[in-house]
């Protein structure tokens, strides 16, 4: 059972859906609602699902705030399904157990950084596993990606991707490299090895 909201008031105000599911068959019982409240959810519950099917068995919630801790409506007590936290619920030991927490806070964060790092360091460690690192020497004759601003028009979609040949002039370093034409008109600004694929 879950409560889906608010959408866009329809008419009669209506902006809630309280919705149930039964897992085994997959049926789906739905009511527009105003307002959650108590008394919407109890009436929902006895003549959509026990006047229809029966006592359920179970009935499980998302634990949201509005079904299980009392603000604004409560699985209704006259079916004799009452929520588990509402069952087991203790102020004191709530109190306790939430001040616990916010003391705890600054190790759960520390340790939600150091769980974030580990997982990009794995996911760079697979990446770069995989790639291939491509250099060239001065001398070595390569295509260059165009790109869709350097492509003609008139072309179309059929216009040729790489472009060339073009001639490494000086190797930069960090896979930076200088280009000049076949002619020996040097090609403005660098270009990465990204960008570039050996010419055959």
């Amino acid at each position: 059972m879950d409560i889906l909201g608010p959408f866009p008031p329809a008419k009669g105000q209506l902006k809630f859906l309280l919705v149930a599911v039964d897992y085994f068959t997959k049926w789906i019982e739905a009511c527009p609602l105003a307002k959650i409240t108590t008394e919407n959810v109890r009436k929902f519950t006895w003549k959509n699902i026990v006047c229809r099917f029966g006592i359920p068995h179970t009935i499980v919630t998302d634990n949201a705030r509005q079904l299980t801790y009392g603000a604004d409506a409560m699985i209704p007590v006259e079916i004799g399904q009452t929520s588990h936290r509402r069952q087991v619920f203790n102020n004191e030991q709530n109190t306790h157990e939430l001040a616990t927490d916010l003391d705890l806070l600054d190790e759960i964060r520390d340790e939600a950084k150091v769980h974030e790092e580990a997982c990009k360091l794995r996911a760079s460690r697979r990446y770069n596993s995989r790639v291939k690192p491509r250099s060239f020497r001065a001398g070595d004759l390569v295509w260059r990606l165009l790109g869709e601003a350097r492509k003609d028009a008139t072309d179309g979609k059929l216009a040729p991707t790489w472009g060339g040949p073009f001639q490494v002039t000086e190797n930069l370093e960090n896979g930076a490299y200088r280009l000049e034409e076949l002619n020996g008109t040097p090609v403005p600004r660098t270009w990465n090895a990204t960008h570039l694929k050996f010419y055959f």
